[in-house]
């Protein structure tokens, strides 16, 4: 769409060109002809434009004046109001045109390809820069411009190695626009080897472009077309509009459907942005994307299904992630807040299931979370709001705990013949540094009482000890064990094993006729991997010690 403007003004100085074959001019010489052709850009609005015309001879057949020149715009904003052309900058031709008269019209046909050159160029207030310039060529068997006191035809092609829209980050490489244009209306086919996104990382591969433009009269163009990853996996249809007098216009962008495999190429084929927050991608994604063209510029938006997404984050891994997430920006990537997503499982260290999250991107890079929560355990995490930059997080996040099961968070620890019994409350700080996350001092508490029983079938070797031996004891009054207060630490690191410390108070009422206890034990992932030093931390009063010991019967 913004290669439509500058067509048309490419086309008015060739429009002009053409008319100085008119007449008695042709005998004047190629100096005269060059005033005239001057003036008469200047008279059209180009006040600033220059044309010289270094050749004139008849053509190879008679079939017209063969002009060799080269034409000058100068400012093109001094003629933009003139011939409703949003453009400024400066635009030069040089080559040779064919100019005959025929019925009446008075058609230009270059001999070869227009060189074209711009400076400075921007259309409706986007910059456009040609760093290998560009060629305008005729279209086969068509004149260039064909020109009559009540109509004008034009037909060109315009090839370009390469377009930057700075302000975009876009790059078009290899780009062949070819315009028919004439009293009925106008039709344009465009074509771009590769459309690139020029952010590091990109947000979208390169793609191939295949446009078609179509305008009945004076109406807007009705816009269509495809893009393509050069791997297949990324396809979208092209749909739009573009009104050349009011300077609007809106294209959207939609992909079909995305499957990604578990051991596929991942996000990196299809986003390398996207790549850099999940790794090891597999789910379902697609989406749109719509770029609105206003007076005031260029806007991009957007928005992106994913459905049973998971992956890996660094060291968090994902996975059944679902929902739509509108971007208010495309480049740079803004997802204003309130975002939602389903998660089925978020491990950090604990796994995470049946999750929700609220959420924003920023133009700092910064995830902004206003809610999340998810079930773990039997209860309910939610976490303070928080922000985290996804490529290299560092922070905490601290997790609140309500209603956690204590029996099935002993299942998370694996210790063959451990149960409990008992609702939990508390705090998990989450800990993001480097490449790891870690769960740093979190604290669960009883809201009541409840039991905690441990009696394996096969107690570990390091939990075997002759009767009366600490160990042994530790292993009679945890058969049973009633505990009045129960509070849990769990610290670990996200991909490896928890450790976790318990402090209890109460009785097992077959062991020792209930005689309070308190017990400080600490598990790390199976307790056969627990070392006796482990075991010297719990306290038991020294009057049951010793009747536990039998050393309160003295020898008589």
């Amino acid at each position: 769409m913004r290669l439509g403007r500058a067509i048309a003004g490419t086309v008015a100085v060739a429009v002009t060109l053409g008319v100085i074959g008119l007449g008695g001019v042709i005998l004047a010489g190629p100096a005269l002809i060059g005033v005239t052709a001057t003036e008469t850009l200047r008279g059209a609005g180009f006040t600033s434009a220059a044309v010289t015309v270094t050749g004139m001879r008849i053509a190879d057949g008679w079939e017209g004046l063969r002009l060799e020149f080269t034409g000058d715009s100068g400012p093109l904003e001094t003629a933009a109001q003139t011939l409703d052309l949003p453009m400024a900058g400066r635009l030069t031709l040089s080559g040779a045109l064919v100019v005959g008269i025929e019925g009446g019209a008075v058609s230009a046909t270059s001999a070869g390809c227009l060189t074209a050159k711009v400076e400075r160029l921007t259309v409706s207030g986007q910059p456009l820069d040609l760093p290998q310039g560009a060629t305008i060529c005729p279209v086969k068997d068509v004149p260039l411009v064909r020109w009559s006191p009540d109509a004008m035809a034009v037909a060109a092609e315009v090839q370009a190695l390469r377009l930057d829209a700075p302000a975009s980050a876009l790059r078009a490489e290899q780009l062949v626009l070819q315009l028919r244009q004439d009293g009925t209306g106008g039709r344009a086919d465009a074509t771009i080897a590769r459309l690139i996104n020029t952010a590091k990382p990109a947000p979208v591969v390169p793609l191939a472009i295949t446009m078609q433009a179509v305008q009945a009269g004076e109406g807007p163009w009705d816009i269509d077309g495809t893009a393509r990853s050069a791997n297949g996996l990324l396809t979208v249809t092209l749909d739009g509009t573009y009104d050349q007098t009011a300077g609007t216009g809106r294209l959207e962008a939609a992909a079909k459907p995305i499957r990604l495999a578990e051991n596929g190429p991942g996000l990196a084929a299809i986003s390398p942005l996207a790549a850099t927050f999940l790794e090891k991608a597999s789910g379902t994604l697609s989406g749109k994307a719509t770029l609105t063209l206003t007076p005031k510029g260029l806007t991009t938006a957007g928005q992106a299904v994913v459905k049973g997404l998971a992956g890996a984050a660094g060291p968090v891994t994902v996975a059944g992630v679902s929902g739509t997430i509108a971007l208010s920006s495309l480049s740079p990537p803004i997802i204003p807040d309130g975002q939602k997503l389903s998660i089925g499982l978020l491990d950090v260290g604990i796994p995470l299931t049946d999750g929700t999250l609220l959420f924003g991107y920023g133009r700092d890079g910064r995830l902004d979370v206003d809610r999340a929560e998810w079930r773990w355990a039997g209860g309910m995490l939610h976490a303070d709001p928080f922000e985290l930059a996804p490529d290299k997080p560092k922070g905490t996040v601290t997790l609140h705990a309500d209603g956690i099961d204590a029996g099935r968070l002993l299942e998370l620890i694996a210790v063959d013949g451990l149960e409990a019994t008992g609702k939990l409350a508390g705090t998990l700080p989450v800990v993001f540094a480097s490449d790891t996350v870690t769960l740093n001092g979190g604290v669960l508490e009883s809201a009541g009482s409840g039991t905690l029983r441990y009696d394996p079938a096969q107690p570990p070797s390091g939990l075997k000890g002759e009767e009366g031996s600490p160990t042994a004891m530790l292993m009679g009054a945890l058969t049973d064990f009633r505990y009045e207060t129960l509070r849990i630490t769990i610290d670990g690191q996200a991909g490896g094993e928890l450790s976790a410390g318990f402090s209890l108070r109460g009785a097992n009422p077959s062991f020792y006729d209930g005689y309070p206890v308190a017990l400080n034990l600490k598990l790390s992932g199976a307790l056969d991997r627990i070392l006796r030093q482990n075991l010297d931390v719990y306290r038991i009063p020294d009057t049951l010690r010793d009747r536990m010991t039998g050393s309160d019967q003295k020898d008589h």
